[in-house]
């Protein structure tokens, strides 16, 4: 080939090269990947559409323009300030566009920021958008949001104010968090560890708080919701360890509710004494109301539908003292009022005659005070599945007065679920002068039909002696929880026991002696049985094992 020849061929190929960039160069730019800069702000195009993408500007109070070399600002990327995360104290968004976006994480870890604005057209606050802005206080939102997502204020602990575009008054106060009346749902953890978050207002169109949505919002006390509220869900731990405030006078109003998740009120204290649910509630989960120690009224609208309780809805809500369950209801779970010492210290307690469960523990109302009374727990008489049982009468030491209690069991008094009444303790004497609590009916007659005894049966109970009946074949766990008893006679050991069926559960509570007698069983049989109870007393508050001829 001579020198012409390759010089046009190098040539050629070297045209064909430029055209080949020409034309990716012109695709790039037509996918909006051209990159450029402006006032500090970088971005992309998309035809006339921008994208801020990061900023290298000098300012710390941070505007974005509605257009950027005459292209509309649409859209923020994800860590578009990043390398100014120390610095920017402000951003204020300026845009017009009506369907805005930012992206996931866009202004994450900006941890001098202190104010935003964001623009009228955005419609939704991503996942993890603010995420440990920890300096930001305040917010000002548009009339357009409908969405909060996950993590979106997650840990902003100076978060305190928000308002929008709309109206709320002339008593706007610094210290709320006003939700736009455009909102429809806060997304999981959105606002999880804002501890200085004082007031909230829950604007009528919102419709779905999800889990840990205020998670550890330990100041949270002042939350107002707006007339005929379309709230239908509040997740799980939504408010777990607010302060939040409902009473009588003033109380939490959520008529269109349906679901409560399990924790979502779970250690809401202090100011949180009354709480009503409206007839449109279906389930109330596991925990949902745990250890809320100011909780002592609870109101179900007169039309309320059989709820689906979760296990220990009511647990350790230890001064909840009035509540009627509504008629419709089927199960009453496990734990729900355990530990709930003032259940039965104003009135008794009714099951209505549509219970068809109660579940174990469900009665474990125990205190620590003596001076707490049991009253009765009454069974509807169109009950079929559980009744009472009258047990006879007692005297406190140095009275001539007469004591009632009982004993709910089901239907054929074969299984023990709860005890109750007036304080049996160890200075009372039964019928027979004894200081032995005994199952004896209120004729004075040894009831025959108990077969087994449930966990937590006799919780918070104070006897001096308990005599176990001959006819028991089945111990639950936890029988004597937080109980202060002396000594078990066990007459039999032909039961079913479980291994912490005379442990107590706490800590402090006082140990238990539990003594056998010799003539309960074969020689095999008790030392079989001692075995077991000596394995468990290193780890349950038994005391000791006796065996008495």
């Amino acid at each position: 080939m001579n020198k012409t020849k390759q010089i046009i061929i190098v040539v050629a190929v070297f045209v064909l090269a430029i055209a080949s960039l020409g034309t990716i160069i012109g695709l790039i730019v037509d996918a909006g990947q051209m990159s450029d800069y402006s006032d500090g702000f970088g971005y992309t195009l998309n035809g006339s559409r921008a994208t801020i993408t990061d900023y290298n500007g000098s300012d710390t109070a941070v505007v974005i323009p509605d257009k950027i070399r005459g292209n509309r600002v649409v859209a923020i990327a994800s860590g578009a300030f990043d390398d100014k995360a120390k610095e920017i104290t402000s951003i204020v968004i300026n845009s017009t566009y009506s369907n805005f976006e930012i992206e996931e994480k866009a202004f994450e870890k900006l941890t001098a920021l202190t104010k935003v604005v964001l623009p009228s057209g955005l419609k939704e606050i991503p996942d993890e958008c603010f995420s440990g802005c920890s300096a930001l206080k305040e917010v000002y939102m548009p009339s357009t949001l409908t969405a909060i997502g996950e993590k979106a204020f997650y840990e902003c602990t100076s978060l305190v104010f928000s308002y929008s575009s709309q109206s709320y008054g002339e008593d706007v106060s610094e210290s709320v968090f006003y939700l736009p009346e455009s909102l429809l749902e806060i997304g999981n953890s959105a606002f999880y560890g804002c501890t200085r978050l004082e007031g909230l207002y829950i604007a009528k169109s919102l419709e779905k708080i999800d889990d840990n949505a205020f998670y550890n919002c330990t100041r949270l006390s002042n939350v107002k919701v707006a007339d005929n509220s379309e709230l239908t869900t509040i997740g799980a731990s939504a408010f777990y360890s607010a302060i939040i405030k409902s009473n009588e006078a003033a109380p939490l109003n959520f008529p269109n509710l349906i679901t409560i998740g399990e924790k979502a009120f779970a250690n809401v204290k202090s100011n949180f004494t009354y709480f009503a649910f409206p007839a449109s509630v279906t389930a109330v989960g596991e925990n949902a109301f745990l250890s809320c120690t100011s909780l002592s009224k609870v109101k179900f609208a007169d039309d309320a539908k059989d709820i689906a309780f979760g296990v220990g809805c009511f647990e350790n809500c230890s001064s909840l003292s009035t509540i009627t369950l509504p008629e419709a209801t089927t199960v009453i779970p496990e734990k729900m009022f355990k530990g709930c010492s003032r259940l039965l210290y104003a009135s008794p307690f009714t099951v209505s005659k549509n219970v068809e469960t109660i579940g174990e523990g469900a009665f474990a109302i125990y205190s620590n005070s003596t001076s707490y009374a049991r009253n009765d727990i009454i069974v509807d008489a169109e009950n079929e599945n559980y009744k009472t049982i009258a047990l006879e009468d007692f005297r406190k030491s140095g009275t001539a007065a007469e004591y009632t209690h009982g004993l709910l069991t089901n239907a054929d008094g074969s299984v023990v679920l709860a005890y109750f009444g007036d304080n049996y303790d160890e200075n009372s004497t039964n019928g027979n002068g004894g200081q032995t609590f005994r199952f004896y009916g209120k004729d004075g007659t040894q009831i025959k039909t108990i077969k087994s005894i449930s966990a937590y049966a006799f919780a918070g109970v104070d006897f001096a002696y308990i005599l176990l009946p001959m006819s028991l074949d089945n111990v639950g766990d936890y029988v004597f929880f937080n109980s202060d008893i002396d000594v078990v006679y066990a007459p039999s050991i032909s039961w079913e026991w479980q291994e912490y069926s005379f442990a107590v559960e706490d800590e402090g509570a006082p140990a238990i002696a539990v003594s056998i007698l010799k003539s309960a069983g074969t020689t095999q049989e008790i030392n079989e049985f001692l075995l077991l109870l000596a394995d468990a007393v290193s780890e349950s508050s038994i005391a000791g094992v006796d065996l008495i001829p």
